[in-house]
């Protein structure tokens, strides 16, 4: 099975997969820390690649339901407008990856907040 585990550098999941006999790759923003095979770069340029399966553990920094009181300034009543511009980016790239080309993909989940919710769509 070809593999895509998209947002992990570290290489752990990927090397599973690879001991198992699968054709696996890492894509991650950031090198892989450990070797084997990987792509250094934004995982949705290569959503494409013909992949039977997707893996992705997508940054939930603005997406978690904890973290939404941090989206307001000025005592919880004034948008933050960079971490409202980071949220929606990442909520863009959270739904890229559950509607990447491919015929299976499972994608790491937090409890997300209502604002991210909308975005995604589930």
């Amino acid at each position: 099975m070809k593999v895509l585990i998209a947002c992990e550098f570290s290489g752990v999941v990927r090397d599973a997969f690879l001991a198992r006999g699968h054709d696996a790759v890492s894509c991650d923003l950031l090198p892989s820390a450990s070797p084997g095979p990987h792509i250094q770069g934004d995982a949705r340029d290569y959503l494409g690649g013909g992949w039977d399966l997707l893996i992705a553990h997508p940054p939930c920094t603005y997406l978690a339901n904890s973290g939404v009181r941090w989206l307001y300034g000025g005592g919880g009543k004034v948008r933050d407008p960079a971490r409202w511009s980071a949220m929606q980016d990442g909520a863009a790239f959270f739904r890229a990856m559950l509607e990447a080309p491919v015929p299976r993909i499972a994608v790491e989940n937090p409890v997300m907040h209502g604002h991210a919710k909308s975005i995604v769509g589930r």
